[in-house]
């Protein structure tokens, strides 16, 4: 009965601490480590690394890893650094838990300004070598800002005076960040996912969708944001316009509405610089499978572009919809920052789309757009010339005269 009992105890510990792995709540996982670790002294290495990992990430939770905060790193994760240097060891090897420590060696040495002692621990991890097979929740993160570290520190460190070095790191850093903006999705996907599912679990009727509190961590983020960055520096517009395809075509998920958001409006911004007009070519809907690639959106009705102006305005269009969705229409002064935030992320999308609308002769379009725009723009006479002058395109010359008379010029008074 006591054994029976015991392993009971044991397997319900293993469940909880990877719970709370996933959760990322990092104090609990250190408690029950700690608890591991005097319990059962055959997985002492195991506890060394889940003791290593949850102050490495309960640190950064509160200091994010940049450069402002790389001297205060050094010293506030050395205590994370010893535990996870003891996983990472020959015993580590044994109890199968050095791979991680190496992983998350190299984030924490990351943090700390050191990107050379990074690169070697992702080299000893052998992080290229890993096999794109399907991963739990946590693993997928770490993997994926593995990745995205390991093309941070890339660009960091000199690869010397050679041009074909040079020519080489980049190649070898652009597919770093292509594989971690990958990753990145999937992980989002994923964790909405999962919440979705729990909810469902617990018998849940509410009509509203369940709120999703997790983001991605500051690394992904980046990644994502340098993926198609980087395309262009190196002058490859085509190859940019293709990761912006590949990230939207991803299924959306909460935690990468923003990021979201700015990727709409700088695919439609590269679309109208004109630098991919002359050999355009439309979006396809074919990807590689792979199971560390996040799911695309496809349906036998589903509308792809056949041209420039097509794309450029359906873009704007989806990226109106979420703008509008997230405006704030309470003038309450606590809400007076959300509501200017949300505005500035409006406008910006409502000037695109005046460009992209004037350009390819679609005032109609425009003119509805600043329609809906009316709810939200209480006395923001940027808006409302703009809905005035839209108006003049579509020959409501009445119309637009007295939204001229009774708010653009009663505002500038």
């Amino acid at each position: 009965m006591t054994t029976r009992s015991t392993k009971y105890n044991a397997i319900k510990m293993d469940i909880d601490i990877e719970k709370y792995r996933e959760e990322q709540n990092w104090l609990k996982v250190i408690q029950l480590a700690e608890h591991l670790k005097e319990r059962s002294p055959n997985s002492e290495y195991l506890a060394n690394f889940l003791i290593g990992e949850g102050k490495l990430e309960k640190y950064l939770e509160e200091w994010p890893p940049i450069e402002a905060n790389i001297h205060r790193a050094k010293i506030g994760l050395m205590e994370a650094k010893q535990f996870l240097e003891l996983a990472s060891s020959s015993e580590g090897i044994k109890a199968e838990v050095a791979l991680d420590s190496f992983l998350l060696l190299g984030k924490l040495y990351y943090a700390c300004g050191q990107y050379t002692d990074s690169l070697n621990s992702f080299k000893s991890a052998d992080l290229d070598a890993l096999s794109e097979k399907k991963l739990p929740l946590r693993s997928l993160r770490t993997v994926a800002e593995s990745f995205a570290i390991k093309a941070l520190c890339n660009v960091k460190v000199s690869a010397g005076p050679s041009k074909f070095k040079k020519a080489e790191r980049e190649v070898e850093t652009l597919h770093y960040f292509e594989v971690a903006s990958d990753l990145a999705l999937l992980y989002a996907q994923e964790v909405e996912k999962q919440q979705y599912t729990s909810i469902s679990s617990t018998g849940t009727h509410s009509p509203q969708p369940p709120a999703i509190h997790k983001t991605l961590s500051p690394i992904l983020e980046q990644a994502l944001h340098e993926a198609p960055l980087m395309l262009l520096r190196q002058g490859k517009p085509f190859a940019a316009l293709e990761r912006y395809r590949i990230i939207l075509s991803a299924v959306e998920a909460q935690t990468v509405h923003t990021i979201r958001l700015k990727f709409l409006c700088q695919l439609a911004e590269l679309i109208l610089r004109g630098t991919v007009c002359d050999d355009y070519k439309p979006p396809t809907m074919t990807m590689k499978d792979s199971a560390w690639k996040p799911k695309q959106y496809s349906s036998l009705n589903q509308f792809v572009p056949r041209n420039e102006c097509e794309e450029s305005l359906l873009v704007l269009l989806v990226a109106e919809a979420m703008a509008v969705r997230h405006t704030v229409l309470s003038q309450s002064v606590e809400f007076k920052e959300a509501r200017l935030n949300a505005y500035r992320d409006a406008t910006f999308v409502y000037d695109l789309l005046t460009l992209a609308t004037a350009r390819w002769g679609q005032f109609a379009l425009l003119q509805e757009s600043f329609e809906r725009a009316m709810k939200f723009s209480f006395e923001e006479s940027h808006v409302w010339r703009q809905h005035a002058l839209s108006l003049i395109t579509t020959g409501r010359y009445v119309d637009a005269l007295g939204i001229f008379k009774e708010h653009v010029f009663a505002m500038s008074i």
